[in-house]
């Protein structure tokens, strides 16, 4: 609870201030640390990861990892804005409220990369994602589909996987371009958007993630950056987030996640004076 504590608050910062300047920098892929730790931190021989009957790598299970601040553009050295992405960029962080805050999907890769855990059910023709952040999940086929030609967008978009080996590749486009930022540190998107991502099990206790970004309208170039999960211990799950739950000032007009600190306001607090 103390990390999905804390992911609260940083959500809830981030639209006040940039957190580029000040915030640590990602952790390269072999060394991550903090949540998640490195591949063999205890040095003895890794457990293989399991398979599942159709012979591919089993992602399925709890996972948990760091929250990333600042450093998805580590490997770029920033964020390559176009002009219109800077201006959204600015827009988000003088003139909009974080998306979060608004109890909306966060969507990817921001989901992945938030610090709260999730889980992934595997079937030989589907993997389904299942996230505490907001409750949510997104499903994506693996039967050899293509994106449809009409695409509703979303927060998550559409997303196809297929297998390359043993990793999984999910291809995602068809995304919302409002009130949907792609990190907590509210860098824009825009409908323009494309994701990659690379998913694959080293060994039994951890969980690859590469991902590639790439957004013509808002960013010049593409972008990519990589993380390690961790399996939660045995008997570890997801806790259920309601979002809005214990807001002592929803009738105030704040929607948005409850008190962090709940020995200081009551379950049942007393109704605002009129």
């Amino acid at each position: 609870m103390k990390l999905l504590a804390i992911a609260f608050f940083l959500s809830w910062l981030a639209p006040f201030a940039s957190a580029q300047s000040t915030a640590p920098p990602e952790n390269p892929y072999s060394e991550v640390t903090s949540a998640s730790g490195p591949i063999n931190e205890s040095g003895a021989p890794a457990r293989p990861a399991p398979r599942a009957p159709d012979g591919k790598p089993d992602l399925s299970g709890f996972w948990k990892g760091p929250l990333i601040i600042g450093g998805m553009f580590k490997a770029v050295g920033g964020p390559p804005f176009t002009p219109a992405g800077e201006e959204a960029y600015k827009n988000n962080l003088n003139h909009s409220v974080n998306p979060e805050a608004l109890c909306l999907f966060a969507g990817i890769p921001r989901a992945s990369i938030s610090g709260v855990p999730f889980e992934i059910v595997q079937t030989s023709n589907r993997v389904a994602f299942l996230y505490e952040l907001m409750w949510t999940f997104r499903s994506v086929p693996v039967d050899g589909r293509g994106h449809p030609q009409d695409i509703e967008p979303s927060f998550f978009g559409n997303g196809v996987g297929r297998w390359e080996g043993d990793t999984l590749v999910i291809d995602s486009i068809g995304f919302k371009d409002k009130l949907s930022w792609i990190d907590d540190d509210a860098h824009p998107h825009s409908d323009a958007m494309h994701v990659v991502e690379r998913w694959s099990r080293p060994d039994a206790d951890h969980l690859a993630h590469q991902v590639t970004v790439e957004d013509p309208k808002f960013y010049t170039k593409p972008w990519t950056f990589q993380r390690v999960f961790t399996a939660m211990p045995a008997g570890d799950e997801l806790y259920e987030y309601a979002c809005d739950e214990n807001n002592v000032d929803r009738d105030g007009g704040h929607l948005g996640p409850g008190p962090i600190d709940l020995k200081a306001y009551p379950l049942n607090p007393v109704a605002p004076k009129k």
